[in-house]
């Protein structure tokens, strides 16, 4: 296949043109988002063969299909193949949200330390890319505590994102005509045109299956096309049952819809599939409403009693609409009917926050240090009031750090909060807390604010932002929680700890709802 021609096919989008183009001339960690037949392995191999080890191994594995030990056997005879890394090569991950969390542990360690183990064995591993993509949210996944946000960390140091196909209608036209001068040189199809009648269905069209369905429709219609342009009347989005979406979608789930079998899964697993069973049902109702609608514009020419014909067209019209509505009804109420529970959300913040001041701290050559606790219990403090409190308190402390400092950011639960007495209003019955510490080189004590005869000292102007403290300190006391300053003057160094009581509920929210 020509990879350098593949890249300047319509296939590509063009917004990741760049992307694709620069991920290619380097060996970082890739990780490709779409839904599924989007053309993720297509780019992941676009970027391989267009790199400087096109010539070297692309190794893939199927995430989907891995049993127990299946995923380090495969990266054994992998790595026996390229001799530990004596070969350069590409390892590709296909639905890498799949794998197991022992698994997951395992991707980490080789991608932060190097380091392959197999029972007792431990190997060295070098010249190895890793190019991993995936059809699911795993943003989501890492709130439900179901996949590695570290390994999802070192994944996505360069994203790429495929768009689905229904939001490239614009591209439309030049994608189906470039298959089928595909499949005209490949499988002996004759090459024909698509009129605009059967363009405007194509862009009007769900395209669950993306990229892989317009691929199939388009070859399936060239095929029964009789003349040199495939029309209305040749065009197939299915033959049979057997390639029924929907169907497919049945057998996979047993052959019945989940709620008709609740004993065999649990309430979660049954919403899930219940969930995926709507939303296919919905997909597969909403495209031929598409195509009666298109019909209906047609078919209100051939009356030539124009009364008849306007309220013939806004019958069917109104009806469709009106379908077409609770059927977004429909789809709104899976959305929200699917909560999600609210975890990690102290990191979350911490690492958005540390994301803002990533050049200040590279400019000034100083080092960040980071350990958070896993599954660091959630605080009573609402989000929008930490992000306040934490980024104020990053703007104190960072001004002050010298050139080729450091600063250190440390997260922890505890089982009793130090420093605070029994008879404080504001101790929590089981005297739970989460403690978050920032420790930096440097001299930065707070200071209270005194008048001279003249006004505020010169001094004070320094320390103008300090007064931000006494607001902080208010937010933070208002939340339960204490703040304590621990400066030492002759490293110099200074710690602020953080200290808030959990909170004692499970906390869910549910996916927006785009109107």
């Amino acid at each position: 296949m020509n990879y350098q021609e593949l890249f300047h096919s319509p296939l590509i989008p063009p917004s990741i043109l760049s992307l694709v183009q620069k991920a290619s001339h380097h060996t970082v960690p890739v990780f490709i988002q779409g839904e599924r037949g989007t053309g993720k392995e297509l780019i992941a191999k676009v970027i391989h063969y267009l790199g400087d080890w096109k010539y070297y191994r692309f190794y893939k594995v199927d995430c989907n299909i891995l049993t127990d030990d299946s995923f380090v056997d495969q990266l054994n005879r992998f790595y026996k193949e390229t001799n530990y890394g004596a070969i350069p090569a590409t390892l590709y991950l296909k639905e890498v949200g799949r794998l197991r969390q022992l698994d997951q542990f395992r991707l980490l360690e080789l991608m932060e330390d190097g380091i392959f183990e197999k029972e007792t064995e431990k190997k060295m591993v070098k010249n190895l890319r890793v190019i991993a993509s995936s059809s699911e949210n795993l943003k989501e996944k890492i709130l439900k505590g179901n996949f590695s946000e570290d390994l999802f960390q070192q994944l996505n140091t360069l994203s790429i994102h495929l768009p689905p196909l229904r939001d490239r209608t614009k591209e439309m036209g030049a994608i189906a005509q470039y298959m089928l001068e595909k499949h005209s040189r490949t499988m002996k199809v004759k090459k024909v045109g698509i009129s605009n009648n059967v363009l405007t269905l194509l862009k009007s069209y769900w395209w669950p299956g993306n990229l892989r369905e317009l691929e199939q429709v388009i070859l399936r219609s060239a095929m029964f096309s009789e003349g040199e342009t495939v029309t209305e009347k040749d065009l197939l989005f299915e033959i049979g049952n057997e390639n029924n979406t929907f169907n497919a979608f049945l057998k996979r789930t047993g052959g019945k819809s989940p709620e008709m079998n609740p004993s065999t899964l649990s309430y979660e697993q049954n919403s899930n599939s219940f969930s995926l069973f709507l939303t296919e049902l919905v997909h597969r109702i909403k495209n031929p409403l598409v195509s009666i609608k298109t019909f209906t514009q047609l078919l209100q020419n051939k009356f030539s009693d124009m009364e008849f014909r306007e309220q013939f067209y806004r019958i069917v019209t109104d009806d469709i609409e009106k379908i077409d509505g609770i059927l977004n009804g429909l789809l709104s109420y899976i959305k929200i009917n699917n909560p999600l529970e609210k975890k990690d959300t102290v990191r979350s913040i911490l690492e958005d926050l540390l994301k803002g001041y990533e050049k200040q701290l590279e400019y000034k050559k100083i080092k960040l240090f980071k350990k958070f606790q896993k599954d660091l219990p959630e605080t009573v403090v609402h989000d929008e009031q930490l992000k306040y409190i934490l980024n104020a308190l990053l703007q104190y402390a960072i001004p002050s750090i010298p050139p080729n400092g450091s600063i250190g950011i440390l997260t922890q639960s505890l089982a009793k909060a130090q420093g605070i007495s029994e008879d404080k209003k504001f101790l929590n019955r089981e005297g739970r807390y989460i403690e978050i510490i920032i420790i930096f080189t440097g001299y930065k004590k707070p200071v209270e604010p005194f008048q001279t005869v003249l006004g505020i000292s010169n001094a004070q102007k320094e320390e103008a932002f300090e007064l931000e403290l006494q607001l902080v300190k208010e937010v933070i006391q208002k939340n339960q929680g204490v703040m304590n300053f621990q400066v030492n003057e002759k490293k110099p160094r200074t710690m602020i700890s953080l200290k808030f009581p959990i909170e004692r509920r499970r906390i869910i929210y549910y996916s927006s709802i785009h109107c």
